[in-house]
């Protein structure tokens, strides 16, 4: 068995990964002049009111495109002392899913296509012992849920530690259904409200629902809402300039936090030093998030995350966007000629024998 192609299934599943293909990303724009400043009721009221029965409800599309390549070795330090490492990872996505989500199992859907590259590499050594490995992996991958079943398809190569790379092609059906006791034990878990204020701080969540929104911007320098119609959109928005801005600031509160006195010429030592420090290792970042809502209801979510070290060692380039309300797309007509199987990959990875090893 093949760890390497089923962390691409677990990846695809856990992660909604499909193909679109060299279509641009839909990421939104906005225009300076619709800019506007709500007063504390007008901000606490705009999420109070959010509708968070339609998460559930409508047909959702999440589109995910972009990298990551990272590479970790060892310092001068570390080989002082006879040991060297490189462990690098590699990962290029461009990746769209539509899901419908529901009470009731029978109307759930999932339409996941996807394609990915993916590699690895370690290599290690000391007085003692030499270590070496590699693992890597190509194609593409779809996933569809319909009446309570999976179905899986795999199109691609694997390769571990320098072998030649091997085929895995198949298309399966998961013998197990998912009934309407597991589902609805589920979705019990599951609170579509939480889980986007989760991704708000709770400081900041705090200051909304005190109705200090000057606070708040003060807070977040960086904040601002849209509106356009009747759609308003809070963007938050990081860049490495942005920080460096921020350093004398975060350092003037937390002297005052932990109550220490701190001279105009120490606070300007350590400001100095930060951003000394932030140069040296950052080469370019920029973060955006976006929230959308029109009406009551949440319509967009995005985020763009781009991230280059000095050492190059670090490239991140990751832009996600959820979009509410999409038409469902037609599903395989060939579903019913899918393998049956107890679990994704028998008979080509292993027969009949769950472990990975």
């Amino acid at each position: 068995m093949r760890k390497i192609f089923l962390f691409l299934i677990a990846f695809l599943l856990v992660l909604g990964l499909a193909a679109c293909g060299d279509k641009a990303m839909d990421f939104p724009s906005f225009n300076e002049k619709d800019v506007v400043e709500l007063s504390a009721q007008e901000m606490i009221a705009l999420f109070e009111n959010i509708d968070y029965t339609s998460v559930d409800s409508e047909t959702i599309k999440i589109s995910t495109k972009g990298h990551i390549f990272v590479i970790n070795e060892s310092d001068e330090e570390d080989e002082q002392y006879g040991y060297t490492y490189r462990d690098e990872t590699k990962m290029t996505i461009d990746a769209t899913l539509y899901a419908l989500m529901s009470e009731v199992i029978g109307d759930v859907r999932l339409h996941v296509e996807g394609t990915i590259d993916f590699a690895t590499s370690s290599e290690s050594s000391s007085e003692w012992s030499e270590h070496a490995s590699s693992n890597s992996m190509k194609g593409s991958a779809a996933a569809y849920f319909v009446d309570g079943y999976l179905y899986l398809m795999v199109d691609g190569t694997y390769a571990e530690d320098g072998e030649e790379p091997k085929t895995a092609d198949f298309k399966q059906k998961l013998n197990q259904q998912v009934t309407q006791t597991m589902w609805d034990e589920a979705m019990s878990e599951m609170n579509p409200e939480d889980q986007i204020d989760n991704r708000i701080p709770q400081e900041y969540l705090d200051k909304l629902e005190n109705g200090d929104f000057d606070a708040l911007m003060e807070a977040i320098p960086s904040l601002k809402v849209y509106k356009d119609g009747n759609t308003h959109s809070i963007v938050f928005s990081v860049t490495k300039q942005v920080v460096l801005d921020s350093v004398e600031d975060m350092i003037t509160k937390f002297a005052e936090a932990t109550g220490q006195t701190m001279t105009s010429t120490e606070i300007s030592g350590m400001v100095t030093e930060a951003q000394n420090q932030i140069n040296e290792m950052v080469d370019k970042l920029e973060f955006t998030y976006v929230i959308s809502i029109t009406g009551n209801k949440i319509t967009k979510i995005a985020e763009k995350l781009v991230f280059k070290s000095v050492d190059t060692n670090i490239d991140i380039d990751i832009t996600t966007v959820v979009d509410f309300g999409i038409t469902l797309p037609k599903f395989p007509t060939d579903l019913d000629t899918y393998d049956p199987v107890d679990i994704p990959g028998e008979g080509v990875f292993f027969d009949g024998n769950p472990s990975l090893q």
